[in-house]
């Protein structure tokens, strides 16, 4: 099986109980919280969140937009049965649709913030290159990307396995390269450190802007 399909299934098995396992390792509140807070939200504007798993952070990022819009993907289709569920109980309108986040079904330049949070882990160096050139691409020129992702692990035994096992499944190689911002065309305007997952795995906040 191939790694995405594998990470694929996976998150599809554990949208369930994705909610309360995350929950167990981080003050998600805090977390996601952090991400609100560097965008900056002026109320009006278009926002898009990829890999938006069962949609924690756009129910927050709802209450800040008055006239405002929110789309969100992610590449399980049961994170958007999760996110829709829970949109629906709470009365918040957002678009939730699956897709890849290679594969980015909108079109250029028409999101004022694109948010993503935890996802880069799962994917491949070359995924995260196309990742990144499709944000580009959907960013308005003025527009801010928003991004909470590992930074890199400690050298301890832990981590050493963590990250043999992970490179060998074909994932998390070169977690958050910096060369990649630079290639699809980014900059960062701000950059700091937040709360450690699971009391172990470092986590980078960015905020981006587009270069050209």
């Amino acid at each position: 099986m191939k790694n995405g399909h594998f990470i694929t299934r996976l998150l599809e098995l554990g949208a369930g109980i994705y909610d309360p396992l995350l929950r167990l390792s981080v003050d998600e509140r805090r977390f996601r919280g952090r991400l609100t807070e560097l965008a900056e939200l002026k109320g009006d504007e278009q926002v898009l969140d990829i890999g938006c798993g069962t949609g924690t952070l756009d129910l927050m990022l709802f209450k800040l937009l008055d006239n405002g819009s929110i789309c969100g993907i992610d590449v399980s289709s049961e994170m958007v049965k999760q996110a829709k569920r829970k949109t629906q109980r709470s009365g918040c309108k957002i678009n939730y649709k699956g897709g890849n986040a290679k594969e980015l079904p909108y079109k250029s330049d028409v999101f004022d913030v694109v948010f993503t949070s935890l996802m880069y882990h799962h994917l491949t160096y070359e995924e995260k290159e196309e990742t990144l050139k499709e944000i580009h691409r959907v960013l308005k020129l003025t527009g801010r990307y928003i991004s909470a992702e590992f930074g890199p692990f400690p050298d301890d035994f832990f981590h050493r396995m963590f990250i043999r096992f992970t490179r060998s499944s074909g994932m998390l190689q070169g977690l958050y390269p910096p060369d990649l911002i630079e290639i699809a065309g980014f900059y960062v305007v701000q950059q700091m450190d937040g709360p450690l997952l699971g009391g172990h795995h470092p986590i980078i906040y960015r905020v981006l802007r587009r270069d050209t």
